[in-house]
């Protein structure tokens, strides 16, 4: 029979550094990340497209950026440092739907390999998660 391949040595990365790649990917475009995610608290484009998760017309919500920027700052202090270390509330005042709307949306569209490498993605995903359970819980 045939010889079975052995999966890349890279795929099985470690947590932590996955978690260090992410948040390295956020940080180096925090600007484009932060304009993309506020797509989540706007509009949908038009003319319609038969793919939401790819609607490349959608209208950010430019009033959503500071919010979304504290928030990509929890998320990655907790990529990096941990969640406990993080904390496990968001600043008092948070508007959380636009929170979680904002969190959610990037976390739907995050590309493998695009933004970031597969392992990487999960602990993006996996912090937002988090964060928009935070967000949930502080309203």
């Amino acid at each position: 029979e045939g010889e079975l391949l052995e999966p890349l040595e890279g795929l099985a990365q470690d947590a932590g550094a996955a978690a260090r790649e992410a948040a390295e990917r956020v940080l180096a475009n925090h600007a484009d990340v932060t304009r993309f995610a506020t797509r989540g608290a706007g509009r949908a484009g038009f003319p319609p497209v038969s793919a939401p998760l790819s609607d490349p017309n959608a209208t950010p919500e430019e009033a959503a950026a500071p919010l979304v920027d504290v928030a990509l700052r929890h998320v990655t202090h907790a990529l990096l440092a941990g969640a406990a270390e993080a904390g496990d509330r968001f600043s008092p005042g948070l508007d959380a739907p636009t929170a979680t709307k904002t969190l959610g949306y990037l976390r739907d569209r995050v590309s493998v390999p695009r933004d970031m490498g597969y392992p990487a993605a999960r602990q993006l995903r996996a912090h937002l998660n988090w964060a928009i359970e935070r967000a949930s819980s502080a309203s």
